[in-house]
């Protein structure tokens, strides 16, 4: 009975479960690769040999994680970003502790989206209600526009790039942990509305190591900046360092809604008498492929003294046959 509760409980679990599927499957895999060349070479030569073999074939699976690694499985820890300041635009709050924020034009000094559609009429259809969107949301699918839109309003981001919505996800989702979450600055994600995000540092991308693109776009066989591309191959592959990569995420407080019964939720409003929040970042780059190399240096490592053990059991076994026919002519 004793049996069947412990059974019962392998099958209810899938984790001791899934454990019993790969010890068996290996005890099986690697049992009968050891009992064949065990009826052949004798038990120790055939253990040295199998485990010399495994952790051949497991040097080159690992070789492959380490270049590649896997989205499931033996990986490090994903690029992220990291918060390190929330800043309060507000001038009894003193200077921001990171000092390249200062080079970050103050929001009233950047165009509005309304200054944008009122400068270019076809994109109201894109962007319905303009008090909703932010630079960002236009740099997506408009980044020529906003490029004019700032230098007809004589604003120099100073190095500063305006990130676009479709990639300001993940420091938005990060923004909001460290104002709700971390530093509990609002209560929830409800009480602010994001604005404009930005980033500034990292390496260079093609786009900003070869701006002076003669192909216009069009795709030809040879692209008529090769030279530049190739050129950036080489700056990819031979800058070891990596320049701070800092974002920003700005956020305004809202005006309190009361939300009505059977309407859709009201459009936040940004309340103009309460200060702007930059929620200051820095990229983590992660550890992808810190563990990869690990696995990848235990297994070589011990391939390696496998077959070094084979090696001089060889050469005992040759300098053995040797001396025992010196002793037959003798």
């Amino acid at each position: 009975m004793h049996h069947l509760h412990v059974l019962a409980g392998i099958a209810w679990n899938p984790g001791i479960r899934g454990i019993l599927v790969v010890l068996t499957g290996f005890a099986v895999l690697c049992g009968s690769t050891y009992l064949l060349l065990a009826t052949n070479m004798g038990a120790r030569l055939a253990m040295l040999v199998a485990f010399a073999g495994l952790f051949g074939w497991l040097s080159i699976l690992t070789a492959t994680w380490w270049i590649q690694p896997p989205a499931i499985g033996p990986r490090g820890q994903n690029p992220s970003w990291h918060p390190v300041e929330v800043y309060i635009d507000d001038p009894s709050t003193g200077p921001a502790k990171t000092e390249v924020i200062d080079a970050l034009p103050r929001p009233e000094a950047l165009p509005t989206v309304t200054d944008i559609i009122n400068a270019n009429p076809d994109l109201a259809k894109d962007f319905p209600t303009p008090e909703t969107a932010s630079l960002s949301d236009v740099e997506s699918s408009h980044p020529d526009e906003v490029a004019a839109a700032l230098k007809d309003a004589g604003v120099d981001l100073n190095g500063w790039k305006i990130t676009p919505a479709s990639a300001a996800g993940e420091a938005q989702a990060a923004a909001d942990v460290a104002l709700v979450t971390s530093s509990q600055v609002f209560k929830a994600t409800t009480d602010y509305k994001k604005l404009s995000v930005f980033e500034i540092g990292g390496k260079k991308t093609r786009a900003e190591y070869c701006p002076n693109d003669a192909t216009n776009g069009q795709h030809n066989i040879v692209p008529g900046d090769w030279l530049c591309r190739i050129e950036y191959k080489f700056y990819k592959l031979f800058t070891f360092n990596h320049p701070t990569h800092y974002a920003v995420v700005q956020v305004q407080p809202v005006i309190p809604q009361e939300a009505k019964a059977g309407q859709a939720p009201p459009i936040p409003k940004v309340d103009p008498t309460k200060p702007v929040y930059y929620v200051v970042m820095v990229r983590d780059l992660g550890t992808v492929r810190l563990l990869p190399a690990t696995f990848f240096a235990v297994s070589f490592a011990l391939f390696i003294f496998f077959v070094v053990v084979l090696h001089y059991r060889d050469k005992t076994l040759t300098r053995n046959l040797a001396e025992a026919k010196a002793l037959e002519k003798v």
